[in-house]
């Protein structure tokens, strides 16, 4: 009996406690799960939770945990807000006012404050149809589910590239703002005598978060503008002065390697220039077009040779015409020389994550079978979130352990690439059954 009263007493306090607090209780819930849950879909390698998702700083070769993340920061501000709500109830709508900024700066912090992600975003985007190309021609038949990656975007206006950068957002993202509404609305429904005031501070933090983000970029966008119309009317020398403007005010202009070259064929035409680095990253663009991939890679380390994001931008560039000249070398039988230009390539830049699914076939079709197994253990880290990209590291691994008779380690890891994709997995299958 007395058992009885207790579990009744508890359920008076619960279904009091969620009468009085369930749309609070449903928006922590929100927030909380959007700390675990995906916020960033990358095309190629790992995505991103919230947990990762980095505020402060930008990602390497394999994303990895942030302290000052936008789920854990948003996470933070909810607990503090609940907890001052106890002496006064602005305390949770600073909170809520707070966790509002950081939904909308989200894709803002990807497309103007982090250009570098929203970059890798899109070569990685760029880079999955010929990752799937190669798979088709050079791998065993894997028909998995392919995923899901934004098209046409926009990239040289502003507005472009905020696009581009909510295309990438996924689940973790929707949750966090969803339980960040729910918050507005809970204090909006409590506190009605300033509700106003508290409206003001719900709104106006977001936007005037939002509008220091934007302003640098709107600026870069309208020197960028000046500078397209300067150089359809023939006015070389005021288009490229508004093209550097551009890019100091904006990032992503700054690491354009477009840019460089359109500036370099500016000062070509123009007479402007002899020799610039610029010069010789249009140079490379027109080599690497006609096929002569040595003599790009010449003239992008030229132009690495200088200072600044320039530099960094023709180093990235010179690593990617590598990847690309050894992908040519290797479907004309070069086997040995495509590898060590995509080695150089990730050596250079590890972020030419492809190189490192090309190389482990191209280690397989040589016989250094460890190095094939190394390396498609190294792509699994880095692509453990698409399915049919891990399914065929596994299935190399699967390969080579077969070849050097490990039989139990290549049965092993043919039911690991099922496991990651049992949609039409032929490359497994066969070689589970021996085929």
């Amino acid at each position: 009996m007395k058992l009885f009263e207790r579990l009744t007493s508890w359920a008076e306090l619960i279904g009091t406690i969620w009468a009085r607090f369930w749309l609070l209780i449903i928006a922590s819930g929100f927030i909380f799960g959007a700390v675990i849950l995906k916020w960033v879909q990358f095309p190629f390698s790992r995505n991103l939770s919230g947990f990762q998702f980095p505020f402060l700083h930008g990602i390497g070769l394999v994303p990895h945990a942030s302290l000052f993340s936008f789920g854990v920061l948003g996470a933070v501000a909810l607990i503090c807000g609940i907890v001052f709500s106890r002496y006064s109830l602005v305390a949770l709508g600073v909170a809520g006012a707070i966790l509002l900024t950081i939904f909308v700066l989200a894709p803002a912090n990807l497309a103007f404050v982090e250009p570098t992600i929203l970059q890798r975003l899109v070569e990685e985007d760029q880079t999955t149809p010929l990752v799937k190309s190669f798979s088709r021609s050079y791998l065993p038949a894997n028909l998995g589910a392919s995923e899901t990656i934004p098209k046409r975007m926009a990239l040289y206006s502003a507005w472009g590239r905020f696009v581009a950068a909510w295309s990438f957002l996924r689940l973790g993202w929707y949750w966090f703002g969803i339980g960040s509404i729910l918050v507005a609305l809970y204090v909006l429904q409590r506190l009605r005598r300033q509700r106003g005031p508290m409206l003001l501070v719900l709104v106006g933090l977001p936007s005037l978060a939002l509008i220091i983000v934007l302003t640098p970029a709107m600026v870069g966008q309208y020197y960028f503008t000046r500078g397209s119309l300067a150089k359809a009317e023939g006015r070389n020398r005021e288009a490229i002065a508004s093209f550097r403007k551009a890019m100091r005010w904006d990032r992503w202009h700054a690491h354009d390697i477009d840019l460089y070259a359109t500036i370099g064929e500016l000062q070509r035409f123009g007479g402007l220039a002899t020799g610039s680095a610029e010069e010789h990253i249009d140079n490379a663009r027109m080599l690497r077009k006609m096929g002569r991939y040595e003599d790009a890679i010449f003239e992008l380390e030229i132009a690495a040779q200088t200072a600044g994001p320039l530099g960094l931008t023709a180093r990235h560039e010179a690593a990617d015409v590598r990847v690309a000249f050894g992908l040519a070398l290797y479907q004309a039988g070069g086997i040995g020389s495509a590898i060590v230009n995509w080695q150089q390539a990730l050596a250079e830049d590890p972020a030419q994550l492809d190189a490192l699914l090309y190389l482990g076939r191209a280690y397989f079709d040589l016989g250094s079978y460890d190095a094939a197994i190394q390396t498609a253990a190294e792509l699994a880290k880095v692509v453990k979130n698409h399915n049919s990209l891990l399914s065929n590291a596994y299935s190399l691994t699967a390969d080579s352990y077969a070849k050097l008779g490990r039989n139990s380690e290549a049965r092993t890891f043919y039911n690991r690439s099922i496991v990651a994709d049992p949609i039409v997995n032929y490359w497994a299958l066969t070689g589970l059954v021996g085929e």
